[in-house]
């Protein structure tokens, strides 16, 4: 990522403020911010990142919404309302021969707030093991858009029952074999048994565990949410 300062582009109901579940509600009642808000508006400020907050809020509605960001203590440089509720998407050109991108995307999950969010730090790629009570998994690559893990399942071991409310992995049986359970919830889970060459991709939402049949090798590609793990159920009583 470049060390120049950053433009910063902030929806504002479900990301910096409660959304209440619709528009008139997010008008009517008194706002409450979000996890990390204020530390993250601080932190831009100070680095003289120029902030950009769009809302789907009509125009109609400026002066309350104004009104309600000053007394939270939200500042920016610029506010942009009514913008539609489909897809937002940023176009925006790399440097000559530039091979980082210049415009990224970040999704956070409605009213959680912006804890998991580090815009400012570059991503240190770690590629040490980390050993797992049921093996071991190992960071390849981690950068912008993707993620990649070599992970090694021990026979007879299962990881966590979880879910992810951002993340999609696809996962590549490398070596080895695995039941992996699937479903829309613990009642239902579909085991299926995967062997050496075989896949699977996982989306948010999705309740899932792999389990070693055998000494399994298996890669995971996935997008870049990695603290995004929402465990049900674990064999180890890790919470």
């Amino acid at each position: 990522m470049s060390t120049s300062p950053k433009t910063i582009i902030c929806d504002i109901d479900g990301t910096l403020i409660k959304h209440f579940g619709d528009f008139l509600l997010n008008i009517k009642n008194t706002p409450l911010l979000l996890n990390n808000t204020i530390e993250s508006i601080k932190k831009w400020e100070k680095l003289n990142y120029k902030i950009i907050l769009l809302t789907g809020r009509k125009e109609s509605t400026r002066k309350i919404t104004e009104d309600q960001l000053l007394d939270l203590g939200i500042i920016y440089d610029k506010l942009i309302m009514g913008v539609t509720n489909g897809d937002r998407i940023l176009i925006n050109d790399k440097k000559p021969n530039g091979i980082n991108n210049t415009a990224y995307a970040i999704n956070v999950v409605r009213n959680k707030g912006l804890e998991n969010i580090d815009i400012i730090n570059p991503i240190v790629l770690n590629k040490n093991r980390i050993d797992k009570p049921w093996g071991y998994e190992e960071l390849v690559e981690h950068n912008s858009s993707y993620v990649v893990k070599k992970l090694f399942m021990k026979k007879n071991h299962a990881c966590s029952i979880q879910y992810h409310e951002l993340k999609i992995e696809t996962i590549v049986i490398l070596r080895g074999s695995l039941y992996i359970y699937t479903g829309t919830s613990i009642e239902n889970l579909e085991k299926k048994e995967y062997n050496m060459g075989d896949s699977i991709t996982i989306y948010p939402y999705t309740i899932h565990r792999m389990e070693g049949i055998e000494d399994c090798l298996y890669l995971e590609t996935s997008t870049n949410e990695l603290w995004d793990v929402i465990r049900i159920q674990d064999n180890y009583g890790r919470v």
